[in-house]
């Protein structure tokens, strides 16, 4: 993702107001990194986690949406655990899988 993205998704979560995890990778952005202003965490402090690693099946118990990006594994344990995702495909295979998690 581009940091434009990386940073307008983040500022889409604060802005829901809305209690998130956001699992996020360190190489999640393009040839950029993953810092966002301390006012993101300021605005989210309350309801809002960020971490770099977390066990997905504890993730996938929780009766909450799931935002995937429909890497193979994503897709077949969110499939697997029967929870509703929204799927953001960024590359090729994921736009497979994003078609094969939907009509499964």
């Amino acid at each position: 993702m581009t940091d434009q993205h990386f940073n307008e998704f983040a500022w889409g979560l604060a802005n829901s107001k809305h209690s998130f995890l956001w699992v996020v990778r360190p190489d999640v952005v393009m040839g950029d990194s993953t810092i966002l202003p301390e006012e993101f965490f300021e605005e989210t402090k309350d309801r809002g986690l960020l971490a770099s690693c977390c066990p997905q099946d504890k993730v996938l118990a929780h009766p909450s949406v799931f935002l995937t990006h429909c890497d193979w594994n994503s897709t077949l344990e969110t499939v697997f655990a029967g929870v509703p995702i929204i799927s953001w495909p960024f590359y090729a295979k994921q736009q497979r899988n994003c078609r094969y998690a939907y009509t499964t």
